[in-house]
């Protein structure tokens, strides 16, 4: 019964995402605090989002074009950077943000919320939002694609490593 009971829940959560994802509308926003003590509403704001973790080698070697990204937008662009807290402890992931020198607006997902609610499997996780919170691209990996997504937001001269 118990494993009748467990498997049935499987499979209504699997068929919630896969109805979720196929109707397409996905508003979501973000409210919180940073680690760096501002305030942070998304909602009606096109956002960038990466989620990441100090411990993921991708994860820290896309920092600095995260970083320049971040200070080279359009003021009109989101830019957040949540730390999935798996491991990790807001004092950790300040002090990595301090020892590096990046401004990058951070947020700590304490209980994995965040995570959760955009359905984040694992890092790094690059997801651009629209001003109603619909997701319109999301990557692995900063790729060519992610570029073009945000390239409405970045001056032209704007290129990545």
């Amino acid at each position: 019964m118990k494993i009748r009971y467990i498997t049935f829940s499987l499979l209504l959560g699997l068929c919630s995402q896969v109805l979720s994802a196929e109707s397409g509308v996905h508003e979501r926003s973000i409210q919180g605090t940073t680690l760096q003590g501002t305030p942070v509403n998304t909602q009606g704001k096109v956002t960038y989002l990466k989620f990441w973790a100090t411990w993921c080698r991708y994860c820290i070697e896309e920092m600095p074009h995260l970083e320049r990204l971040y200070n080279d937008r359009d003021p009109s662009l989101e830019v957040l950077s949540i730390n999935i807290g798996l491991n990790q402890s807001p004092q950790l992931v300040k002090r990595f943000l301090d020892k590096h020198d990046y401004q990058i607006a951070t947020l700590f997902d304490h209980d994995g919320s965040i995570t959760r609610n955009f359905n984040v499997i694992g890092t790094p996780t690059h997801i651009l939002l629209d001003e109603h919170g619909n997701e319109i691209y999301r990557s692995a990996l900063i790729d060519e694609s992610l570029q073009r997504a945000l390239s409405a937001y970045l001056p032209k001269e704007y290129s990545h490593d």
